[in-house]
């Protein structure tokens, strides 16, 4: 399947922010269309809801002066600041009394938030709602171990007085009795008493409503602070791109995609050459050379370590490159990348990527060159990053079809590396020399001598008779030529033979379903032909007109492939299939003149009503007496138009054929026949839909009949002329009275 690229087109996630932060912050609010009648609301949380004790299909579309929540004690004072801040698109925080659905009452504190757009509008208000009862409570406990440390709970701090308090000309009011609440900043956190407490519970500061400066600030900075975030995460209320950090990859750029690429290329030389340099190539004398010589003798150990210093910079651009959440937002915050790959593949990328080999280069230990054999195979857990691409290809029967072979070979290659190590190990142990290296040294001539290391059988001998047998073993058709011998190769090839009866049921066994698929468009073919024929002969068709079924048959077939657009897009919602039309579509709409000016809804109406037709040469589209109930628009091809087998016209691409809808009331009967005469692509909309869809539009439908120039009109006005006229059209259609003595124009 395709990489997942997340929602990458501009979108607006301003809402969707809020609420999800408000919502993590147990808050009870609503959010106001400021662009609508009555400001009326759009969404209120459950917090709400519980609140005041009404369900959210009660509260929306109400106006968010929220005069369904006031009852008769519920000051007018605070209703009409309220209102006026809604009015005059001012922040402000106002305690009011309010109700709740049961009747009961509470003092609110509302906190209301104008947010603007990148123009400067304000297009929508939030609302935060506070019990204060609640809020005063946790203050007070909140407060509560502070004021057990004080020498009086009561008076102390009251005959000391606050520092810098001032008297009432400075702005500054003392009020005995909570009876007003301090005006704040714009900030919804909890209500803090102690901050502008002076003398006792019951006294509070406040700072005076005209002292109060007036706000400036941008809805931005503003709604972070609300928010608690940074400005560089609350997005601007506009359709805007994901904003992708600086310094981070996007997972489907180019970059990325070829870097993929050349990871799996490697991965696909480790999987192949560690085993095989593990098993056939690390020795003894192997060792003791590499310790004269440096690591640098063998070519094949420096491909190593360039692969390996590979695998190291793919873990740092893993670290960098952006991943699709489980919402598919595009993630690109270097710490939320970090640690989506350190819970996901990191662990065994980092393990993959240790040069084992370098790490122990010259430890002088004897256990060396096993060691170094046994650590490299771990190389081969970066073969789980094959498994991450491959379900993108199990769609396509070729690709899957390969990629078993591949695997196929993969798993021999692996087990002939370990047939050999098996032979190699046990063979300075066996006497006498029974073992299947010592069996291939006698049939080649090569016998082993313990006193020459360089004896026996060459490297390119071993690997290939090892190859040799274990395709032949998983295949089960084994011919004995290379047998085990020992208990370890007996057992060897027992596990051999169990891995080859899986692998054959589940690689071989699909290989017939496989290729079926892959001839799965022909078959059909063959079969839709196979009832064609069956049809025409059961109803025994005459010769011309079958010639002309199979031919029309075999000409969609190759042009539609064998697709059913009109089932493909009833498996789409409408909106998706007005979209899809469109695009069908777009050449008539965009090149013929009578559509210029249509809004886009208007075009996605029309596009949903046009439908496709194709015609081969000969075939009739319209008969001499039929009604024409359908408007045609060529789009390729050559029509000619036949009265009593005389052709009156010939017409081509962007040309229009059918009767002017908007001169007459009924439909009415053709006066010549229309036959293609090349292979033609035709637009056909039915009269109804189009009259329907024009009437929906009225302001486009003038319009449309102005520029309408119907190429030839088929009209028999000697049948129909007796049918009143019900629409009026600005101008008559260019060949609807000259049509009969226009000349035929040359083929396209």
């Amino acid at each position: 399947m395709p990489v997942r690229r997340g929602h990458v087109a501009p979108q607006n996630t301003y809402l969707d922010t809020i609420i999800r932060k408000f919502e993590g912050q147990s808050r009870k609010f609503l959010i106001a269309n400021a662009q609508m009648e009555n400001c009326a609301i759009i969404y209120c949380n459950d917090g709400f809801c519980e609140l005041f004790g009404y369900s959210r299909v009660e509260v929306m579309q109400r106006p968010c002066t929220c005069d369904f929540l006031t009852g008769p004690n519920t000051p007018c004072s605070a209703k009409s600041r309220l209102a006026q801040a809604l009015l005059g698109t001012e922040e402000c925080k106002v305690d009011i009394l309010y109700y709740r659905k049961d009747a009961s009452s509470f003092r609110c504190l509302v906190d209301v938030v104008p947010v603007k757009n990148e123009d400067g509008a304000v297009i929508m208000f939030i609302l935060n709602f506070e019990d204060l009862a609640q809020l005063l409570a946790k203050s007070e406990r909140r407060s509560l171990s502070q004021c057990l440390l004080s020498q009086s709970f009561l008076g102390s701090e009251g005959s000391h007085g606050r520092p810098g308090a001032q008297g009432p000309g400075t702005g500054r009011v003392k009020y005995r009795t909570i009876g007003q609440i301090p005006q704040f900043t714009l900030n919804f956190v909890e209500f803090n008493l102690e901050k502008h407490r002076s003398g006792s519970t019951t006294e509070i500061e406040i700072i005076a409503p005209h002292k109060v400066v007036e706000r400036t600030q941008n809805v931005t900075e503003k709604v972070t602070q609300v928010l608690s975030l940074g400005a560089d995460v609350l997005p601007e209320y506009k359709l805007q791109a994901p904003r992708i950090h600086r310094g981070t990859l996007l997972h489907y750029s180019p970059f990325k995609a070829m870097w993929d690429w050349l990871i799996l290329l490697l991965v696909i030389y480790t999987a192949v050459f560690t085993p095989y340099s593990a098993a056939f190539l690390l020795s003894d004398q192997d060792e003791s050379q590499r310790v004269d010589c440096g690591y640098t003798c063998s070519p094949l150990t420096v491909v190593d370590l360039i692969v390996d210093i590979m695998f190291i910079v793919d873990i740092v651009i893993n670290f960098r490159t952006t991943y699709v959440n489980t919402n598919d937002e595009v993630v690109s915050h270097p710490r939320r990348i970090a640690i989506h790959y350190f819970k996901g593949w990191f662990l065994i990328d980092m393990v993959a990527a240790i040069p084992f080999d370098l790490l122990i280069f010259r430890t002088g230990s004897d256990e060396t060159t096993t060691l170094i054999g046994l650590l490299k195979t771990a190389r081969l857990l970066r073969l789980v990053r094959v498994a991450r691409k491959l379900d993108r290809y199990s769609e396509y029967g070729a690709a899957v079809l390969f990629l078993l072979m591949c695997t196929f070979a993969l798993i021999a290659h692996w087990l002939a590396c370990i047939w050999y190590a098996i032979g190699n190990v046990e063979r300075p142990y066996l006497e006498p020399k029974i073992g299947w290296l010592d069996s291939l040294g006698a049939q080649l001539g090569k016998r082993y001598n313990g006193s020459d290391p360089a004896s026996g059988p060459s490297v390119q001998d071993k690997y290939v008779t090892a190859l040799y047998f274990t395709f032949s073993s998983l295949t089960s058709v084994g011919f004995g030529n290379v047998s085990p011998n020992t208990n370890s190769e007996k057992v060897f090839s027992i596990c051999v033979m169990l891995i080859g009866s899986l692998m054959y049921a589940s690689i071989f066994g699909n290989v017939s379903a496989i290729i079926q698929r892959l001839y799965s468009g022909t078959a059909r073919y063959h079969t839709q032909m196979l009832r064609v024929k069956e049809f025409i002969r059961f109803h025994q068709i005459p010769n011309p007109l079958r010639q002309r079924l199979e031919e029309y048959f075999q000409h969609a077939w190759s042009y539609t492939n064998g697709i059913d657009m009109n089932a493909v897009l009833k498996g789409f919602p409408e909106c998706l299939q007005a979209d899809i039309c469109l695009h069908l579509h777009r050449a008539l709409l965009q090149h013929c003149p009578a559509f210029r000016g249509a809004s886009k809804g208007c075009l996605r109406a029309l596009a949903v009503k046009f439908k496709t037709t194709h015609a081969p040469p000969g075939d009739t589209l319209v008969h001499l007496g039929d009604v024409l109930s359908t408007l045609y628009f060529i789009s390729r091809g050559s029509i000619e138009i036949l009265r009593d087998d005389v052709v009156v016209a010939i017409l081509g691409k962007n040309d229009i054929f059918g009767e002017p809808i908007s001169l007459h009331a009924q439909p009415g009967k053709s006066s010549a026949d229309v036959r293609a005469l090349t292979y033609c692509d035709l637009h056909k909309i039915q009269r109804a839909d189009l009259l329907e869809v024009l009437d929906m539009y009225p302001a486009f439908a003038d319009s449309f009949w102005s520029k309408l120039e119907v190429t030839f009109n088929l009209r028999d006005v000697g049948v129909c002329s007796h049918h009143p006229s019900q629409f009026q059209a600005p101008k008559t259609t260019k060949a609807s009275s000259s049509v009969t003595t226009s000349q035929p124009q040359p083929l396209p």
